[in-house]
C-alpha cells in the first residue's frame, strides 16, 4: 500500500509530495521546487585547505528532465519504505526523516535495495543519486548535516550477481512483454511482437501468415480470411489452428525448406489480427496479412527482419521509461542486449513450463525423449531425430528456472 505520493503541480511547476491524509511533505517538495526551477542539483565536494583544514562546498550540476523524474520516483519509494520501517521503530518517523542517521540511509541502500530487492548496478546508481542529491540539498540549506551514502564493499559482489541475473536472460515475463506491446509504433508492429511472444514466431515467419486458403500436397489449409469467418461462426471456440508452411520457417543447412508446424492462435489474438485487417491493413493484392504501408497507398510485403526492427523501436521506448522510473519497481528490467528473438524464446519457456505442470513432471527430470520435450520441440519447429528432441530445446529447461526467479508466485516442483 502506498502512503506517500508525488504529484506534478502545473501551478507550482514542481512535484508535491503528500501523505495519504493529504498533508504536504514540505522538505521533499522544496527540493522538487528548487530542482525543477533551476534544472540543477548540488554535489558535495571536499576541499583540503591550509593547515590541513578540510572544508565542504556544494557545486551545481545540470540535470535533465528525465533525471528529475527519476529523483522524484526513487524518493517516493524511499519515503514509503521509511513509513513502513517507522511502524516498528519509534525513533524514526517521516516527519524527522531529514535527521535520520547516516547508518539507516546506508541500510536502505545496501540491505533493502541491493540484498532484499535484488537491484542491479543501474537501479542502485539511481537510488544513490536520488538520496545523495536530496540530502546534499538538505545539508546545503541547513536542515541536516552531510551524509555519506554509499555501497559497502561486501555488497558490491551482490550487485554484480544481481546485474548478471537480470541482464540479457533469455526470458521476458508476460508483464514486460505486455509493456513492449503497448509501446510499439502501430498495431501492425504490436502484432509482429505478439507473433513472437504468443505464437513463437521467428521474425521471418510473419511472412507466412497468409490470407487465402492454400494447398500443401493434397490437403487444404485455412488462411486468415477463413479463420476470421470460422471465429464469427463459432463464438464458443477459443483456439484456432493455422498451418505455417516450411518455406517460411528457418531452414536447416543443406535443405531447400524449413520445418512446417501448426500454430495455435488464441481467440483474443485472432481478434487483434482481424481488427488490423478490417481497419488498418493497407489496400493491396498481396496475400500476406501483415504489410508495410507505402506512400502510394498500396501495401507492400514486410521484410524478414520487420519484427526485429519493431522490437528495437519498442525497446528504445521501454528503456527510456525504465531510466525515468516510470515503470513499477517489481517489473523485470529490459536490457540493451535483449533482441526480438527473446519473445519467441519466452513463448517456448512458457509452453515448456506449462507442459511440465500438466504432465506433473519435474523440470530437471525432463529428458530429450520425454513427451514434454518432444511436444515443445514440435511447437517451436525444432527438428527431432530418432525420437529425440534437439539440444536447442534444452535451453527452455534452464529458462524455466529464470521464469521462476522473476515470478516468485509461479512455481512447480
Amino acid at each position: 500500500m502506498q502512503f506517500i505520493t508525488s504529484h506534478k503541480s502545473e501551478y507550482h511547476q514542481c512535484n508535491i509530495f503528500m501523505a495519504e491524509d493529504l498533508s504536504v511533505l514540505l522538505l521533499p517538495t522544496l527540493f522538487s521546487k528548487a530542482v525543477s526551477r533551476t534544472g540543477v542539483v548540488w554535489k558535495r565536494v571536499t576541499l583540503d585547505g591550509k593547515e590541513k583544514f578540510v572544508s565542504t562546498i556544494y557545486q551545481e550540476e545540470e540535470i535533465s528532465d528525465v533525471t528529475i523524474t527519476i529523483l522524484h520516483n526513487k524518493l517516493e519509494h524511499f519515503f514509503n519504505w521509511l513509513v513502513q520501517y517507522s511502524r516498528h521503530n519509534s525513533l524514526v518517523s517521516i516527519d524527522r526523516h531529514h535527521n535520520i542517521p547516516e547508518e539507516l540511509l546506508n541500510h536502505y541502500i545496501n540491505t533493502v535495495i541491493i540484498e532484499e530487492q535484488g537491484a542491479g548496478e543501474h537501479t542502485v546508481e539511481q537510488y544513490l543519486i536520488a538520496l545523495r542529491d536530496y540530502y546534499n540539498f538538505l545539508a546545503m540549506t541547513g536542515f541536516t548535516n552531510a551524509k555519506d551514502i554509499r555501497v559497502k564493499p561486501r555488497f558490491k559482489s551482490i550487485i554484480k550477481r544481481n546485474t548478471k541475473r537480470r541482464t540479457a536472460v533469455k526470458y521476458l515475463t508476460p508483464e514486460l512483454r505486455s509493456i513492449l506491446y503497448r509501446n510499439t509504433d502501430s498495431r501492425r508492429d504490436e502484432l509482429l511482437l505478439r507473433g513472437g511472444g504468443e505464437l513463437g514466431l521467428r521474425s521471418k515467419e510473419n511472412q507466412g501468415l497468409l490470407l487465402e486458403d492454400f494447398m500443401v500436397g493434397n490437403k487444404k489449409h485455412l488462411g486468415f480470411k477463413s479463420l476470421f469467418l470460422k471465429m464469427a461462426q463459432h463464438p464458443e471456440q477459443m483456439e484456432f489452428e493455422y498451418f505455417l508452411q516450411g518455406q517460411y520457417t528457418k531452414a536447416p543447412r543443406n535443405t531447400s525448406g524449413g520445418k512446417s508446424r501448426r500454430l495455435f492462435i488464441h481467440r483474443s489474438l485472432l481478434e487483434r489480427y482481424k481488427f488490423y485487417y478490417d481497419n488498418e491493413r493497407p489496400e493491396s493484392a498481396e496475400n500476406t496479412l501483415l504489410l508495410n504501408a507505402s506512400y502510394g497507398g498500396c501495401g507492400t510485403p514486410i521484410a524478414e527482419n520487420a519484427a526485429s526492427r519493431a522490437f528495437t523501436r519498442a525497446k528504445k521506448k521501454v528503456l527510456e521509461l525504465q531510466r525515468s522510473g516510470a515503470l513499477p519497481e517489481h517489473v523485470q528490467m529490459l536490457e540493451d542486449d535483449h533482441t526480438g528473438h527473446i519473445l519467441r524464446h519466452s513463448f517456448g519457456t512458457d509452453k515448456f513450463y506449462d507442459a511440465c505442470r500438466e504432465n506433473r513432471v519435474k523440470i530437471d527430470s525432463v529428458t530429450p525423449t520425454s513427451a514434454v520435450y518432444l511436444l515443445v520441440a514440435k511447437l517451436m519447429g525444432h527438428n527431432a531425430k530418432d525420437g529425440s528432441a534437439p539440444e536447442t530445446t534444452k535451453t527452455y529447461i534452464r529458462s524455466c528456472h529464470i521464469k521462476e526467479k522473476f515470478s516468485p508466485g509461479v512455481r512447480y516442483d
